[in-house]
């Protein structure tokens, strides 16, 4: 199956782009090490040979020279030791060892440059938006930051931020000590995750606030002396809850995500239970803990994220609005009159006609005024960041003694979701004998939804799948049903992709693609690897069975209604893991989370007692069989769908 791969986005979206000239940025950070030399050009006489005739300078300088080559061999062979050697990391993925290349003194006309260049787009804000005073008010009232009162002064929101910043020099300068490095830029990845207002859906695609802030954001990040490489990936999917997604973060974000997001403005009610699981899950990333990136404004969801900055699990997330950060005075104008970033409020980007174009959905002007000030708070980082590297020469001996690392653990969960099911793989759970402090299993996830940065679903199918060369628009015939579950999207996803393909694709990578069975497709066999051999080995002498090394696992749907006729997940479908049945009652529905537009989408399986791991080109994993046990569904109706498989491993 094609793979819908990104592509960078446009330049030309009314945004300057003069400061970013893609070639290479120039770093204070030495490409090699060097070694001692010696500032005498001819060679001294040798003081123990008798042709010479040598005085006490002589011997003094000789003995200089041998002293000073066994200091250069010995911090030759630490250095080796010191890239060779395993350490510990301390937070954020760097070692704490501090970088080997030799660090050049910063230039003053670099840092007199940056600040220019911030400058120029801070009065480019103002002059969109109404002057200085307006434009601030407008951002002040657009994007939330929350300030943990027990940090320490320094260390607020913004700080942290910049710190981020910084961290991604160092890891580029540990990075290239070793002859193994692919790096060729330090990298600050921000992955934005969500449904269809992040899509851009409406307008295209690369008109969506996550381009709109990179175009301004990526040039003032690569001036020297930061010289970061900015990476942008929006891999939101339209029409999608929050969960099984969230399952899936560095699946669709990718593990080297520093900040990631969700919004949360129209599907899932007004609570903040669906955002506590979605941080959780967020704070178990490689990164951890990544800046967090909320699209809403409800207010249960903003003292959620305040309550985890008070318990020191989130150092700089930022809650984003869109219109109703604006003054509304300023909208009602006659259009001449209007600042340029209201000018056109109420045109979409694309064609009129396009899908998409709906009321909840957020214009052109409107992306771009929430791009812009994401844009101006991520600015405010750079300047602080400029700041701390002109002032402080000791500051990457400081930033890598922060050690951010949550090492998994977690405060235990401020909202319920008991009543979900499935409650260890969306909150955690307690420690053993201190119940304030929670950890999470490990999850995997593969999925057949796109964007996807690895873990597709084709890589646990063992058999039982028909298939199928045809583009994934084209309609599906009955008999390739007969013998195996086919690869296909649903009715209305396929109606909709057919009408913005008219429209020439608007650039939208985003596709809800799942395998379908009925009866007659027979029996679906999966094989789900165990993914944590090297900190828990599987004790192949033992009797492998699968409970000691997997806790449960999960299976979801298309989020598509159908009818009442449609495959029901909970009642429709027959389960054996490790090659024992799953009994009916060992099957629940996953209520509240994973839901969208109040249909719940997702089924937790247990692992039944006598199931058994299995081998695998000398790997272990759990073998999984599925089939339509209801003998009425069909395709008419509603077939049965898998569109994501989920495993919490057991780890204690």
């Amino acid at each position: 199956m094609e793979m819908h791969r990104r592509s960078k986005a446009p330049s030309n979206n009314g945004i300057d782009n003069s400061n970013n000239s893609g070639g290479s940025a120039k770093r204070n950070v030495g490409g090699s090490s060097s070694s001692l030399r010696s500032k005498h050009n001819s060679r001294p006489g040798n003081p123990y040979s008798a042709a010479s005739q040598t005085t006490t300078t002589d011997i003094i300088l000789f003995r200089s020279m041998q002293i000073l080559l066994v200091i250069t061999i010995c911090w030759f062979f630490s250095l080796i030791i010191s890239v060779d050697s395993p350490t510990t990391p301390n937070g954020d993925g760097l070692r704490g060892s501090g970088s080997a290349s030799i660090i050049t003194p910063l230039d003053p006309t670099d840092i007199a440059n940056a600040r220019d260049q911030i400058t120029k787009v801070r009065e480019e804000f103002y002059t969109r938006y109404a002057g200085k005073s307006e434009a601030l008010d407008m951002l002040k009232r657009g994007l939330r930051t929350f300030e943990n009162e027990k940090a320490a002064k320094d260390m607020g929101s913004v700080r942290s931020t910049a710190d981020r910043y910084l961290r991604s020099i160092l890891r580029f300068e540990e990075n290239q000590s070793s002859s193994l490095s692919a790096f060729q830029h330090a990298e600050f990845v921000m992955a934005f995750g969500g449904y269809s207002v992040t899509v851009g859906r409406g307008n295209h695609f690369e008109q969506s606030y996550p381009f709109i802030m990179e175009k301004i954001l990526a040039p003032i990040l690569a001036l020297p002396p930061l010289g970061v490489k900015l990476v942008v990936r929006n891999s939101a999917i339209g029409g999608i809850p929050s969960f099984p997604y969230g399952w899936c973060l560095p699946n669709f974000l990718g593990e080297d995500a520093d900040a990631v997001s969700w919004d949360y403005g129209m599907n899932e009610g007004n609570g903040a239970a669906g955002l506590e699981s979605y941080v959780r899950q967020a704070l178990m990333m490689p990164k951890s803990p990544p800046m967090f990136i909320l699209l809403d404004m409800k207010r249960p969801r903003l003292d959620l994220l305040q309550k985890y900055v008070n318990m020191g699990f989130l150092p700089d997330p930022v809650a984003l609005g869109g219109r109703d950060a604006v003054n509304k005075k300023l909208l009602q104008l006659p259009e001449t009159d209007k600042p340029p970033g209201l000018q056109k409020w109420d045109e979409w980007g694309a064609p009129n006609g396009s899908p998409g174009q709906s009321p909840w959905h957020p214009k052109k002007m409107e992306h771009e005024l929430m791009g812009w000030m994401m844009a101006m708070h991520m600015i405010d980082a750079v300047e602080v960041a400029l700041n701390v590297m002109e002032k402080d020469p000791n500051w990457r001996q400081k930033v890598l003694q922060q050690n951010l690392s949550l090492g998994g653990e977690l405060p235990a969960p401020v909202t319920d979701v008991a009543t979900t099911g499935a409650a260890s793989i969306l909150h955690g759970a307690p420690s053993t004998g201190d119940s304030s402090k929670w950890h999470m299993n490990h999850v995997s996830c593969r999925t057949s939804f796109l964007p996807n940065m690895f873990g597709n679903f084709d890589s646990i199918i063992e058999s039982g799948v028909t298939k199928d060369e045809e583009d994934m628009l084209q309609s599906r015939d009955d008999s390739l049903f007969n013998g195996g579950w086919v690869m296909d999207v649903g009715k209305v996803e396929r109606e909709t992709k057919v009408k913005v393909q008219k429209y020439g694709g608007l650039g939208y990578i985003d596709m809800k693609t799942a395998l379908y069975g009925i009866p007659s497709s027979g029996t679906l066999k999966l094989w789900l690897p165990y993914e944590l051999s090297a900190t828990n080995p599987v004790q192949s002498s033992g009797d492998l069975l699968a409970g000691t090394y997997f806790n449960s696992v999960v299976f979801c749907e298309v989020n598509e209604k159908r009818g009442n006729k449609e495959c029901n997940m909970l009642s429709d479908l027959a389960f054996e893991v490790g090659g024992a049945a799953v009994a009916k009652a060992g099957v629940t529905q996953i209520k509240g989370v994973a839901s969208y537009l109040k249909k719940d989408i997702c089924i937790r399986l247990d692992i039944p007692k006598d199931a058994k791991l299995s081998t695998k080109d000398n790997d272990f994993g759990l073998p999984v069989d599925i089939k339509v046990s209801r003998s009425d569904v069909s395709r008419e109706n509603g077939a049965c769908s898998i569109s994501h498989v989920i495993w919490e491993h057991n780890t204690g």
